[in-house]
Formats: structure tokens, sequence, C-alpha cells
């Protein structure tokens, strides 16, 4: 788990506190930029998704999701749940998500050249070749919410906890940490599980709690 000793994180989460307690959150902007065309093989580049079974109603077929409605927005908006920084579209129908990319090098842009299944108007690589994308994020606040009834289905954890006395003592090193998404504290256990995905593994679905998580915005600007 990251190091969540900095000032400015401190006083982000406390702020957050305040904004729940009044009931104002702010949200969470999402930009996708175009990187380029890179290749992929058997052993495959992008590979945040391995492990996971299943996000919500979404299967993954390890590491990546095979959908007839993939494009920039499918891929950025699944992807987005994990806080992954980086999403490649490959073959018109694969999406994957990951924190790194290009270890195969670059491709000729060329190769990416079959439109997505789900938007005609866009491309979604080629054989073997992942159109790529960055996810720029501003996680301003959190928000609280009822238990989603959408969960994680993974081979990985994707929950660690700590001890806390306070929701505060969750935001702040979930608000530190790039792979915190949403928390859930329960207070008469004293204890904090932070999680990896903005919906909590299944283990976690039934936990007596508070449900917190980055507001994100339904908007998305694409560079």
């Amino acid at each position: 788990m990251s190091s969540f000793s900095s000032r400015p994180a401190v006083l982000a989460a406390a702020c957050c506190s305040l904004l729940l307690v009044i009931g104002v959150t702010a949200a969470r902007v999402i930009q996708v930029s175009y990187i380029g065309c890179f290749m992929d093989n058997s052993a495959r580049d992008m590979r945040g998704l391995s492990g996971i079974k299943s996000v919500g109603e979404i299967s993954v077929s390890d590491p990546r999701v095979i959908s007839r409605s993939t494009s920039r927005e499918f891929c950025s908006s699944f992807c987005a749940l994990g806080g992954f920084p980086y999403f490649g579209l490959q073959n018109a129908w694969a999406c994957f998500c990951s924190w790194d990319f290009g270890s195969l090098g670059p491709a000729e842009e060329s190769d990416c050249n079959m439109t997505c299944n789900g938007n005609s108007s866009q491309m979604c690589g080629g054989p073997w070749r992942n159109s790529v994308f960055a996810l720029t994020y501003r996680r301003s606040c959190f928000k609280q919410s009822q238990m989603p009834s959408l969960n994680v289905s993974s081979t990985l954890p994707t929950s660690w906890s700590i001890a806390a006395q306070t929701a505060l003592d969750c935001l702040i090193p979930c608000e530190a940490s790039a792979d915190c998404q949403a928390v859930i504290f329960s207070g008469q256990q004293r204890l904090c599980h932070l999680l990896r995905f903005a919906y909590p593994p299944a283990s976690l679905s039934s936990t007596d709690g508070d449900f917190l998580f980055a507001a994100e915005s339904a908007r998305s600007k694409t560079v």
C-alpha cells in the first residue's frame, strides 16, 4: 500500500469528510488521450486484469474483456472501475486494462485498422495490435452510497484491511493510493477495507458498514 504521510492527501481526505457530512460531493473527471499503436503477443503486453474473473456483470477472459459493445467509451469506463491509467483496444472486440504498456514496442499506425464492434467510427487496434489510450483522473472527493449489489470475482486479493476508528481513517490512505477506488468502513469492528475496484469482492459484499467510493463523472474528454 502506498505511503500516505503527505499533508495534501490528509487535507484532501479531510475536505471530503466534511463534504460528506453536509451532503455535497465533487466528481472525478476522466480525460481519455490516444497514445498510439503497440504490438502484442500471446504473453500479453497489458496484464492489469490478470487473475480477475469478473467485475460486476462483465466477465473477464484473462486478461481481457471481450464484448460486442467494445469501444473507447466502453473500455475507458470499465478500466476506470479499477483506476487503471491505460487501456488498450484490440482486434475490434477486446479491451485490456493496465498499469503499463509497450514492453513489445510500437507498431505501425496502419496496423491498428479495425473498427470497434461497439462504434464503427472508432479504431480498435488490429490482430495482435493494441490501440493504447491514457486515462487521467481528478479524484476530488468520495461519495457515500449503499453497498453495491455487484462485486468482483478474482483468484487474487482485490482488497486489504487496516484498523480504523473513523471513516476519515479510511479516506486518507485510500486517497493516497492509486490502488484504492473505494472503502468499506465498519465502525462496529473498527476496521477499514480498502478496495482495488469500485465494487467489493464477493467475500465482503455482505459486510455491515459504510461504503464510500471515489466519485466519477459520467462525462469524459477524448484527446
